[in-house]
């Protein structure tokens, strides 16, 4: 299953498929059907070593009717994870190419930026993350110098408050 920014579905199917600089991927649209394909041949062989099984009878008929039902169960699973690994592998590069595209400021393939605050019309793209000016230094939320010994908590841009007592 695609997302709804996919660069599959930017480009089409024919576009990516005839995308010989591999810009684009149809693999996560045939996995469903890769996995529907390994799915019944799975099964289909399971009932084919079920029935040679017992067709020879004895301790083989025993045999195949406890051992190849939990064969078959295995290689269903190992198929899943296979088709599941590949799904994100795929996932994770269109995420890290908006991730790249978002921190460079360059628009992703049909994507909105992740974070941030959107940029007003007409106007620059408004940064990422952060403050809007870059001169003032990040907000400090913890325990650190500036304090008294580092054991009082600092506000944002080392504001005190006012201390009513004093």
């Amino acid at each position: 299953m695609s997302s709804p920014g996919s660069r599959l579905e930017a480009k089409g199917f024919f576009g990516s498929l005839f995308d010989f600089g591999f810009t684009s991927f149809i693999t996560l649209k045939f996995l469903k059907l890769i996995y529907t394909v390994l799915v019944v041949l799975i099964l289909i062989g399971g009932v084919v070593f079920l029935i040679a099984g017992l067709t020879q009878g004895g301790g083989s008929a025993v045999a195949s009717i406890i051992l190849v039902p939990i064969v078959t169960l295995v290689y269903l699973i190992f198929a899943r994870i296979y088709m599941e690994i590949i799904a994100l592998f795929f996932r994770i590069g269109e995420n890290t190419s908006l991730m790249a595209a978002a921190l460079t400021g360059q628009p992703g393939p049909g994507s909105a930026p992740a974070y941030g605050y959107p940029a007003g019309p007409g106007g620059p793209p408004a940064p990422p993350y952060g403050p809007a000016d870059p001169g003032v230094p990040p907000p400090s939320y913890g325990y650190g110098p500036g304090t008294s010994g580092g054991a009082e908590p600092t506000t944002p841009y080392g504001y005190q408050p006012p201390n009513p007592g004093s």
